[in-house]
């Protein structure tokens, strides 16, 4: 079952998911561990792709641009 979103709540979507992917980003870069490294790098590889889809479906709903 697909759902639309309002223009407001892509946007929410949007800004938290880049907030939340800046934060990985500098785990990322600072992690000692490797393990730890490469979550953060999964996870941050996970919030690109939900990024794209949100921008998709963003354009498609309501054509407008996230990025």
């Amino acid at each position: 079952m697909a759902m639309n979103f309002l223009i407001g709540e892509y946007r929410v979507l949007w800004e938290a998911l880049k907030r939340y992917q800046t934060e990985l980003a500098v785990l990322s870069d600072s992690a000692t561990d490797e393990d730890a490294q490469l979550l953060a790098d999964d996870k941050l590889q996970k919030i690109e792709d939900m990024l794209l889809g949100i921008a998709v479906a963003a354009k498609s709903d309501w054509e407008i641009d996230l990025e």
